[in-house]
């Protein structure tokens, strides 16, 4: 009796976050799946505008659009995984099929500039001053292609293009452009295999074998 009671009070407070996340938007699509970790966030004059959010996405992690109107697009079918983050200044954008797994960090600056009499005066100031503001340290746009899958605990630095189908392996660090079809990993990451599209398909999943005869017909 306990846990079920305790299953009608999460999905409550998850209808309850599902309704905030939405109101803290005005694009989205069908089927937007929420968690209790999920988060959209607008500051320093952000707007509802400047996310747009497509159909069937599972949105797990955080969204966080900073500093007047960067903007951050979601495809249509994508997963954000639990603790993951989205962090944009300028532009972030992700293609349809996308899937970014646990604990990834996604950000299009530096979060502060690089000049060292510049941080110090920075540490001197409130939370919330303008020295503070991601604006004034580099960024530049992200790109992520259609169907990429983006491992654990990994970081995609300003701007870099991932491309159609490419994979990301765990705790990587991507800081330089990945062509479609490749696995890049590492430290910084290097491209470790390429034209990944020719890999024969496994064989071992009937639903996947009728999805591929239906296809082909």
């Amino acid at each position: 009796m306990l846990n079920f009671i305790r299953k009608i009070i999460q999905k409550r407070q998850l209808n309850v976050l599902s309704r905030r996340v939405k109101e803290s938007l005005t694009q989205f699509g069908d089927v937007l799946e929420v968690r209790q970790n999920t988060s959209v966030r607008l500051l320093r004059g952000s707007t509802k505008d400047d996310i747009v959010i497509h159909n069937n996405v599972m949105l797990l992690g955080c969204v966080l659009c900073s500093t007047h109107h960067g903007k951050i697009e979601i495809g249509n079918n994508c997963k954000i995984g639990k603790g993951s983050e989205i962090l944009c200044v300028d532009s972030i954008s992700i293609g349809d099929y996308t899937a970014i797994a646990t604990d990834v960090t996604i950000t299009d600056n530096n979060n502060h500039p690089l000049n060292p009499q510049f941080r110090l005066y920075m540490r001197t100031t409130a939370h919330g001053s303008d020295a503070r503001s991601w604006i004034h340290s580099d960024h530049k746009p992200i790109i992520i292609g259609k169907n990429c899958w983006i491992g654990s605990h990994a970081r995609i630095q300003k701007g870099v293009t991932i491309g159609d189908n490419s994979i990301i392996a765990a705790c990587s660090v991507v800081t330089k452009d990945v062509p479609a079809n490749s696995i890049a990993a590492g430290n910084p990451a290097k491209i470790v295999k390429t034209d990944i599209d020719k890999i024969p398909a496994p064989t071992s999943c009937k639903e996947f074998n009728e999805y591929i005869a239906n296809k082909n017909k």
